[in-house]
């Protein structure tokens, strides 16, 4: 979608002089059709993309836009709404360090309009970014008794 701005506008654009809303939109567009990886592009693309897509109102927003697209909410009660509508965090894994998604139990995917990857009630390794490294850091699974 940028590189079609720039044709358009024969390779002389300056994004300084859109509107910050106009642009705001735009990369929110750019973000739900590609998914989470284009937080990463976007954010390396320049200073101004990077100044709007790591600004946390903009991830939220752009969840919401992803999870809303999945989720015809009027089919389920106020109170799972109010459980399962919630944005995600990120967070430092607890064992590698790394930054990840860490979503909330409910509606899980990587941000693309329309796809859904399942519906998590748990959160089997809370603080680490996955089984190996909660495994790695001496984590147990509990045996629970039937």
């Amino acid at each position: 979608m940028m590189y079609a701005l720039y044709i358009v506008m024969e390779g002389h654009f300056d994004f300084d002089e859109m509107p910050p809303e106009i642009l705001w939109c735009i990369l929110l567009t750019v973000v739900t059709e590609d998914g989470d990886g284009a937080f990463l592009r976007l954010s390396l693309t320049c200073k101004i993309f990077r100044g709007i897509v790591t600004k946390p109102s903009f991830r939220k927003q752009a969840h919401f836009i992803w999870l809303d697209s999945v989720i015809n909410w009027r089919a389920f009660s106020k109170g799972h709404k109010e459980q399962y509508r919630v944005p995600y965090t990120l967070t430092h894994c607890l064992h590698c360090g790394e930054v990840f998604k860490d979503n909330p139990p409910g509606y899980v995917g990587d941000g693309k309009r329309g796809v859904l990857q399942g519906f998590y009630c748990t959160k089997d390794f809370l603080g680490y970014c996955s089984m190996d490294c909660f495994l790695n850091d001496g984590g147990e699974f509990q045996n629970e008794e039937v």
